[in-house]
């Protein structure tokens, strides 16, 4: 009798502590309470942070022998329990079952996805203290990104405003269209003039793999935009674009730390690039695919969105350079293909390599509801949009 009720007390003394960090979780990630203590960045630095983290997020198993201590009706495999105690010290087994009723390894810390990818968003705040590499490694996460619209001066078509083919076309008549249209000529440069390389090697489209990935190491249907791109601007336009397949992801912490030896290498090597994108298809975690999908001419076509950065995360001497690229970009695109233009967003916590080149962005490509087809008829427009500005001498 009496160890049932011990059992019941301790579970539910449990549970509430549960909630009660559950929810000061919450609060102090609403208003920013560890940055504004004194200790903040010790706390987050120390490994009491990622142990509470650890704690919250409890498997199966674990979560299970919680739930039994208020109710007993909860079944646990008693032999997974013993085994999970195998090779403790029996002193530390003792005090855990007296004072808890739950064995040691529900303690531990585990190696847990979820903890890890909770920790990146808290490593993602930018730190007065944190080291260079510290905040590329935040930038392999788009967690807490800061992005402000870029306001443009121009008609910009949103998903919620149909576009009538006639206001298109009385819009385009107003341009000449030889310029806004590149001639289908030759251009015939043996030096390439527009750089692509992937940051996240790895992303699918069509929800394919786990989190719309390929395996670690491996190269995903991003590649094969990049490919389309380079191969379009070639044959239509003898425009030569150097497009590298490294993977830069396999370690994903360390994506823009790699994918910076890449994008740098690509400017070294071509002395005449006018023009670096590392393209991306965006995850999308609100929105459904009117948000990332439009129809031009008659097909389904994937957006995209332009990312441009600042110099106040890191230093970027071509900040305003890459700005005023992104916007001549944006106007060439709505205005050549209205709707193919998702949006222009500057990010201040963020530099995404683009201090290597005065011209470069990063591009999201649709996002992973979209085709591997959609995502393709879009770099195909793209490289129309890119021929335009380069025969218009940018």
């Amino acid at each position: 009798m009496f160890r049932d009720q011990h059992r019941f007390v301790t579970g539910i003394i449990l549970l509430y502590l549960i909630l009660f960090l559950v929810f000061t979780g919450l609060i102090v990630h609403k208003y920013n309470i560890i940055d504004k203590l004194s200790v903040g960045n010790s706390f987050s630095a120390n490994k009491l942070l990622y142990y509470l983290v650890n704690f919250l997020y409890l498997d199966d198993f674990h979560s299970k022998l919680v739930l039994r201590e208020g109710l007993p009706i909860v079944r646990v495999d008693n032999q997974k329990s013993l085994a999970q105690s195998q090779g403790v010290n029996s002193l530390i087994k003792l005090a855990c079952t007296f004072a808890t009723d739950l064995p040691p390894s529900f303690f531990e810390l585990k190696d847990d996805v979820r903890v890890a990818s909770a920790m990146n968003r808290v490593k993602a705040v930018k730190k007065p203290n944190q080291s260079v590499e510290e905040k590329l490694r935040a930038e392999g996460t788009h967690d807490n990104e800061e992005r402000v619209k870029v306001e443009l001066e121009f008609w910009q078509t949103e998903p919620s405003k149909p576009i009538e083919q006639k206001e298109v076309t009385e819009r385009i008549s107003e341009k000449n269209q030889e310029s806004l249209f590149p001639k289908k000529t030759v251009i015939d440069s043996n030096q390439a003039l527009v750089g692509i390389y992937h940051t996240h090697t790895a992303e699918n489209y069509d929800n394919k793999g786990y989190n719309a990935r390929a395996a670690a190491g491996q190269r995903g249907d991003i590649v094969i935009i990049g490919d389309e791109l380079t191969r379009t601007l070639r044959e239509k336009y003898g425009i030569l674009a150097v497009h590298s397949k490294t993977v830069n992801d396999k370690n994903y912490a360390r994506s823009y730390i790699n994918s910076l030896r890449t994008a740098q290498r690509i400017v070294d090597d071509n002395s005449d690039l006018k023009m670096i994108f590392d393209i991306h298809r965006d995850a999308i975690g609100q929105g459904g695919r009117n948000l990332i999908t439009t129809t031009i001419n008659g097909h389904k076509v994937a957006r995209i969105m332009i990312v441009v950065t600042n110099n106040k995360y890191l230093p970027n001497p071509h900040w305003e350079e890459n700005v005023a690229f992104a916007k001549k970009l944006a106007i060439k695109m709505n205005t050549m293909y209205p709707g193919l233009l998702r949006d222009v967003k500057l990010l201040s916590n963020r530099r995404y390599n683009q201090q290597v080149h005065p011209h470069a962005l990063l591009l999201e490509i649709g996002g992973a509801k979209n085709t591997l087809e959609e995502a393709k008829r879009s770099s195909r427009l793209l490289a129309n949009v890119l021929a335009s500005l380069i025969n218009e001498g940018i």
